[in-house]
């Protein structure tokens, strides 16, 4: 008995070098770990909002291999992590896209190297008025695919923001009429390569998928009645420009046009990661939604004051909540 045990012993041990089990006790494979922390609650998102990845994979030089499509069920059924097989055995490089293969954007440029890797809105028109679907970015430096077990963490970023923006008097009874007045976001940030920098210096018009009338209370100002925008906007960046304008289209004038990256980073250094403030750029990438108000003066010519995510902006750049 004893010598039977010991032979069932050895065959369990030795089975791990052959037995492909993914989820065993005997790990195998290459596999790539998904991970989508870098959001404003620095919390792990990605089972929640990583729903599907396309793969681009280049060798150490910079030269197209293969694509790996993977779909929400896959994702879900491995934890988010991703076997990749068939290589060869070397260097590669990992470029990970969730969102494209939605209709809204396209792979504008050419696959074969990295250089040349360009993907955009798939309408590179002068105007949008979508809702954009969300869209993730992850890329994994050059690492040695071999045919034993190893496992890399990919880290996403999102790319799309949603803007929510309230235009009001800052004076009770004056009103508002919503037909008379539209709002635009205007940045040339509509297409990006493998480093997810922005590359086209084309400006996009993005305009509202909803506008409507509604009454909000105000703290300071008691109960007001204005207009909200919703717009979607690609990535934003501190050092590309990105202007928010409302028009009155009855008078034909500007009421204003600011910057809305220099609002937003004013805002964005109340925040931190690990007791350290965030530099605007960081800001920007981890905060995906934004709820802006613009009080407008009494005539409704002019802006007078605004308030990003619930902190008020005034003229001498002071915040409050």
């Amino acid at each position: 008995m004893k010598r039977v045990l010991s032979i069932i012993f050895i065959f369990l041990v030795a089975s791990c070098s052959w037995i492909n089990d993914d989820e065993g006790e005997c790990p195998y494979g290459f596999w790539l770990n998904l991970h989508y922390t870098y959001n404003i609650l620095d919390v792990e998102a990605a089972p929640e909002y990583i729903k599907e990845v396309s793969i681009y994979i280049y060798d150490a030089a910079g030269n197209y291999v293969t694509r790996l499509d993977v779909n929400k069920a896959e994702l879900d059924a491995k934890g988010h992590r991703v076997r990749v097989d068939g290589l060869a055995e070397g260097d590669y490089q990992f470029v990970v896209w969730s969102g494209i293969s939605n209709n809204e954007y396209a792979v504008s440029g050419d696959v074969g190297t990295m250089d040349k890797f360009r993907l955009s809105l798939a309408n590179l028109t002068t105007n949008s008025k979508s809702q954009l679907p969300d869209l993730y970015y992850g890329y994994l430096s050059t690492v040695h695919y071999a045919d034993t077990y190893s496992e890399h963490d990919v880290y996403m970023m999102k790319n799309t923001n949603q803007l929510s923006c309230l235009v009001v008097p800052s004076t009770q009874g004056v009103t508002i009429n919503p037909a008379n007045y539209n709002m635009k976001v205007v940045s040339a940030n509509t297409t990006m390569d493998v480093n997810n920098n922005l590359t086209s210096s084309t400006l996009m018009t993005y305009e509202p998928f909803v506008k409507e009338a509604v009454t909000i209370n105000d703290s300071e100002y008691g109960t007001l009645d204005g207009i909200r925008f919703s717009i979607s906007t690609l990535r934003l960046m501190e050092k590309t420009d990105c202007r928010i304008i409302l028009e009155n289209k009855e008078t034909g004038n500007q009421v204003f046009d600011v910057s809305l990256p220099a609002y937003i980073g004013t805002v964005g250094i109340l925040y931190t990661n690990l007791g350290n403030p965030l530099s605007v750029q960081e800001y920007l990438d981890r905060q995906d939604f934004y709820s802006v108000v613009f009080f407008l003066s009494a005539d409704l010519n002019s802006l007078f004051q605004l308030e990003v995510n619930r902190w008020r902006v005034r003229a001498n750049n002071h915040l409050k909540l």
